[in-house]
């Protein structure tokens, strides 16, 4: 299932992702704003908007005009040096807060080992740091050794030796696990075991990649599943780092404006839960998106 999935991660449509933040930002009540404004992260994300039909101006205008200054996850491709993004980097940065993901987790296995990992995030600090408020250190599902493949000592240390670099610079730093219907065993049980006190206790946000598609529907306990990563990670803020509507063509466009919805508009179950930065494979055109947005905010 998890194959499948990569490939969505490579068809995002920001367009409709962009949308369906527009709607959760509109004038409506259900609206999480419980945590402070300064702490609130109302997130998306992004890959390398040239692969796709939008333009980065499209982009950029969908962003401009949020109501609330958005974190926009950019994913980048490892074959694409760092200071070629600069151009894209540096044009979102205008309009939202950006949190970098260097190296996607399906891809970390192409770096073999420390060494060449930490180079990619070097490079991308050179490059990118004006630009940068949060360095996802792990990619965006750091226990997944089923597609990683390879050892979590390995993973483990490649993060740290990132994370401690990022921290020396006086950079925040969020480190994302994949979550499954049994998210005690597979992730809470993982971190535990291979996530030294020393990392764990430098992390800013520790962020839970969640699909449901890929987990039977299944809602976790988040209240629960906050509290344990929150006794893990005492010092970071919590949050969502990715969701999204992965199972074509079941999943129709007013299902997955539904889960974005309810994503975007989690409850705080943590005193440290700020928010997401989502992903939703959804594809529509945003014109049809903002009348949806009329008729359900007003």
């Amino acid at each position: 299932m998890y194959s499948t999935r990569s490939i969505f991660h490579k068809t995002v449509s920001f367009v409709l992702v962009l949308a369906v933040l527009i709607i959760s930002l509109c004038q409506c009540d259900s609206v999480n704003r419980s945590t402070p404004e300064a702490e609130q992260i109302f997130g998306l994300t992004i890959d390398d908007v040239w692969y796709d039909d939008i333009a980065l101006e499209d982009v950029l205008d969908g962003l401009k005009n949020l109501e609330v200054r958005p974190m926009v996850r950019i994913v980048m491709s490892s074959e694409i040096e760092p200071v070629d993004y600069i151009n894209l980097f540096k044009s979102v940065a205008q309009y939202a807060d950006i949190m970098a993901s260097p190296v996607d987790s399906y891809v970390m296995n192409s770096y073999k080992d420390t060494e060449s990992y930490l180079k990619r995030f070097t490079d991308s600090y050179e490059s990118l740091a004006p630009y940068v408020s949060i360095w996802e250190v792990g990619g965006n599902e750091i226990n997944g050794t089923e597609w990683i493949k390879q050892s979590p000592e390995l993973i483990v240390d490649k993060v740290s030796s990132v994370a401690k670099f990022l921290k020396s610079k006086g950079e925040k730093i969020a480190l994302t696990l994949y979550c499954t219907d049994s998210p005690h065993q597979d992730m809470i049980t993982w971190a535990e075991k291979y996530i030294p006190e020393e990392l764990a206790n430098i992390v800013d946000y520790c962020l839970v990649s969640y699909y449901e598609d890929d987990n039977n529907g299944c809602l976790p306990d988040w209240e629960s599943v906050f509290k344990e990563l929150g006794d893990i990670f005492p010092v970071s803020f919590l949050g969502i780092g990715e969701c999204g509507n992965t199972a074509p063509p079941d999943a129709t466009q007013e299902s997955k404006i539904e889960m974005a919805q309810r994503y975007y508009q989690m409850p705080k179950t943590h005193e440290r839960f700020v928010g997401g930065i989502l992903l939703v494979e959804l594809g529509n055109r945003l014109h049809s998106l903002q009348r949806q947005c009329c008729l359900r905010c007003h």
